[in-house]
């Protein structure tokens, strides 16, 4: 999950505000106007699992990439990221929870 700001105009104000965009992997899974505070919930769990599958499917891959790219970034990046994994992971599927039963 990953969280960006944007200026959009908002749909129930109908102002041009900053909206913060909530992201299930490559998803729009949410968009809250933080101008009148309405939030707007994208169902993405049709989209999400065969993404997800992609993702997953495609990490050995990217992984050898940064491996021959950049070694040693690789290296001190690994361990922290390992341990992490698994909290974004679960992040990632309540936002698309969320998302898919609107609360």
């Amino acid at each position: 999950m990953s969280i960006e700001e944007s200026n959009l105009r908002c749909t129930v104000c109908e102002r041009e505000a900053e909206h913060v965009v909530v992201y299930a992997g490559r998803f729009v899974s949410q968009i809250r106007c933080t101008g009148c505070g309405a939030v707007t919930r994208l169902d993405v769990s049709e989209a999400y699992l065969p993404d997800l599958r992609r993702r997953i499917s495609s990490k050995p891959r990217r992984l050898l990439w940064r491996l021959r790219r950049a070694p040693g970034e690789l290296a001190s990046s690994l361990p922290r990221s390992t341990l992490s994994k698994p909290v974004r992971m679960a992040e990632e599927f309540r936002t698309v929870w969320r998302s898919r039963r609107g609360g």
